[in-house]
């Protein structure tokens, strides 16, 4: 990623030509006259920023008036500067402005619209004509072929429709411009949209190496492939759709729903499944037995959590605990301090007392750190070792009618360093039931369980509809491979770009067309869902 190793930032008006006009920059972002005491923007780029001012305002009617811009200048690691440039009406009037960038050759690339009055209240526009507004620029901005991009419509929706990048007739998922319109018919943003390759440090589309694609798997094959991944899931709450005048989700019945539980990306010369992050991949996992212990776990008093912080590891007194109000569930909350930068939490039901959450917080909000190995080059405990004690820990504090759970995701669904993560699921007739989790991290090193999160989890019996009534698994897979096909894509999973690989290659795969109107299968009909999705996803 790009450091930001220093940041200048000087303003000038467009109306005294950059070129003419000599620009000297501080590291403390001062505008000196002497030359001998500052940094002066190379003339040429002095050129490339005056050009570029010129055409996003040809290009956008809209700025006609913006006659006043500041530019920012921001330092690479490899020297380069990233220069931003915000135009505005006047010095005096910041709003409404305009703020974009420029790519390393000097040319403009995304860019950003604040205007001066809100879009809300403005009639809605319709998807065809913000499809003909976005293709209308794109011809202008990149020619006629506009760049070698194409309208993608598996990832545009409403008043945004974003371009994917075609190499050898297919398109490749990490290169993308992506456009928002206005009801007014105005581009206003453009960014680049789903996958990336890495920002500044990315390499060059022409140093990339695209496989032919007759070597790819047949249609056939891949679908095969794809079948074993098509499985059933319930949804005990699930989201109807987002309600704008109490500003909360609607939630349905309980439902039982067909879905690609896997990455949806599928290797199409081998027929694997590609993995899009590091740590995802099947989301379905072999089914583990549970056997819940003792009574329900309640805490009342500080007295009993100044115990169950001892039984998480942490000695703490009655008198040393905090009593509040959690601002996620509104329950009741106690905290306890164990340095000045770290707090232990447990969380509880305010009517009943239960036990719904054990963890620690950074007080300065910051993501916590985990050695990336044993200091003490012990060896640590094995994914296995740590499922069996996050299995004790669900079995103790857990559901008591709860008997069968799955873990989702691989089984380190999330491991950084020293900690490990699980996501269980409660599971009903042998099928998960996804909204209904309980998730619990480890400290790899200690063993010690040092977050157990259950506010999602269902503390009575779920009434669930009967798997017998679903459609075959033959006429699922059927009806959506008609409404989403498999297309032949070109893509670079973001476990290679993460990766400490930089000679990261795209691939050939196989995925299912995106239709936003159409995510999930009841199951009980054969027919895709029309309500919105909201759950969450199970990979």
């Amino acid at each position: 990623m790009v450091k930001k190793l220093n940041k200048v930032i000087f303003s000038v008006t467009t109306a005294t030509l950059l070129a003419t006009t000599p620009i000297h920059l501080t590291n403390n972002g001062q505008v000196l006259a002497e030359e001998s005491k500052a940094k002066e923007l190379a003339p040429e780029w002095k050129v490339k920023v005056e050009l570029a001012i010129q055409k996003v305002k040809e290009t956008l009617p809209y700025l006609a008036d913006f006659s006043y811009s500041t530019l920012e200048i921001k330092e690479n690691n490899d020297g380069t500067n990233r220069i931003t440039i915000i135009l505005q009406t006047s010095k005096e009037k910041k709003t409404p402005s305009f703020e974009f960038g420029l790519d390393k050759q000097g040319n403009p690339d995304w860019f950003s619209y604040d205007e001066e009055f809100p879009e809300e209240g403005r009639p809605k526009i319709e998807h065809d004509k913000v499809v003909s507004k976005a293709t209308d620029f794109m011809k202008q901005w990149y020619g006629a072929d506009m760049g070698g991009f194409k309208y993608n419509p598996n990832y545009s929706d409403q008043n945004e429709a974003l371009f994917t990048k075609q190499v050898n007739g297919l398109p490749y998922l990490n290169v993308n411009v992506n456009l928002t319109v206005n009801s007014k018919g105005e581009v206003i943003s453009k960014g680049s949209g789903l996958y990336n390759l890495g920002g500044d440090d990315a390499p060059a589309l022409e140093d990339l190496k695209f496989a032919d694609p007759k070597e790819a798997i047949s249609k056939d094959q891949a679908e095969k492939a794809f079948a074993k991944h098509l499985k059933l899931f319930y949804l005990k709450q699930p989201v109807e759709r987002w309600d704008e005048k109490t500003k909360e989700y609607l939630y349905g019945s309980p439902t039982l729903r067909y879905k690609s539980e896997f990455s949806e990306f599928i290797d199409a010369k081998t027929g694997e499944e590609v993995p899009d992050y590091e740590g995802s991949g099947s989301a379905y996992n072999p089914i583990v037995r549970v056997n819940p212990v003792g009574k329900e776990v309640t805490v009342k008093t500080t007295e009993e959590a100044a115990a169950m912080f001892a039984a998480f590891g942490i000695e703490s007194k009655a008198e040393k605990i905090k009593e509040g109000i959690s601002e996620d569930t509104k329950g009741k909350e106690y905290s306890h301090e164990i340095n000045k930068d770290l707090d232990a939490i447990i969380v509880t039901e305010e009517e009943t007392g239960r036990f719904i959450s054990y963890g620690m917080v950074d007080k300065k909000k910051k993501e916590r750190e985990y050695p990336e190995e044993d200091p003490n080059g012990k060896k640590w405990l094995t994914p296995e070792e740590s499922m069996k004690i996050a299995i004790t820990a669900l079995e103790k504090y857990g559901p008591k009618h709860v008997k069968e759970v799955m873990p989702i995701g691989t089984a380190e669904f999330r491991q950084r360093g020293a900690e490990q993560g699980f996501k269980f699921v409660n599971v009903h007739e042998g099928i998960p039931v996804l909204d209904d989790v309980i998730s619990i991290r480890l400290d790899r090193i200690t063993g010690a369980v040092i977050g157990l999160h259950m506010y999602d989890v269902s503390w009575e019996p779920l009434i669930l509809p009967d798997p017998k009534k679903a459609v075959s698994h033959e006429q699922a897979l059927k009806e959506y491979l008609k409404v989403r096909p498999l297309e032949l894509q070109y893509f670079t999973s973001a476990a290679d770009i993460l990766s400490d690989n930089p000679s990261y290659q795209p691939i050939l795969v196989y995925r299912t067309a995106i239709s936003l109107d159409h995510q999930e299968m009841d199951a009980l009909t054969g027919k895709f869902t029309t309500a919105a999705e909201f759950h969450k996803s199970p990979y």
